[in-house]
């Protein structure tokens, strides 16, 4: 069973950014995979079974208000989780606020002279990186760093991104067989469908951002 866990869904998810959980859950059901998608909201306690990808999305500046010291209190729970292999996608604003949380990452952000606020298509690793950035901070459109996938780009990330989708499915997999063996049968039909839908997403994106 692949576990999937979205913290504090009331505050953080201004963009749609529980659609990255969506998309890896039903790419994992779709590839015959069983999963679940849990949600913990401020004051709630933290599953007991280690979760394998954790969502941190994006909020207004009220919503951190509320929601930063909650997330400060859960640091040492996910450092623990990522060290045993929990996957943390932290999305534009969940992503600046774990820098001076988590030692992988800088303590402080610089800030742009003018806020970015456009669609991003580019490289990366070979790979095309696609979604749409709007941020007065100097963030990276995407950084791996171990189990950390964070990202200033939104809309989910992982629509466009489907590469991105299974790279993070594909280390749950390899780092619990027990989920492989226990696979049923895979929908092909579904991934060609969503493939095509993601192509012509990257290419009105590329449109737009050329524009």
């Amino acid at each position: 069973m692949i576990r999937l866990l979205q913290l504090f869904p009331e505050h953080l998810d201004l963009n749609g950014d529980a659609g990255n959980l969506l998309i890896l859950q039903r790419r994992a059901q779709w590839g015959g995979l069983s999963v679940t998608f849990e949600k913990v909201g401020l004051g709630a306690g933290l599953p007991q079974e280690r979760p394998d990808v954790v969502l941190i999305g994006h909020g207004s500046s009220a919503a951190w208000r509320q929601a930063y010291p909650a997330l400060k209190a859960l640091i040492p729970a996910i450092e623990q989780w990522v060290q045993q292999g929990t996957q943390v996608i932290a999305i534009n604003s969940g992503f600046a606020a774990l820098h001076g949380l988590l030692p992988a990452l800088p303590s402080t952000i610089e800030r742009l002279d003018e806020r970015f606020s456009n669609f991003v298509v580019e490289d990366f690793d070979g790979h095309v990186l696609a979604g749409y950035k709007n941020t007065d901070l100097l963030l990276e459109n995407l950084l791996l760093s171990e189990n950390l996938i964070g990202s200033a780009l939104h809309g989910p990330l992982l629509a466009k991104n489907l590469w991105l989708a299974d790279r993070i499915l594909g280390r749950v997999v390899a780092l619990r067989p027990e989920v492989r063996a226990a696979q049923g049968e895979v929908d092909g039909k579904r991934f060609s469908q969503v493939a095509a839908l993601a192509k012509a997403a990257i290419e009105l994106a590329t449109e737009i951002a050329a524009n």
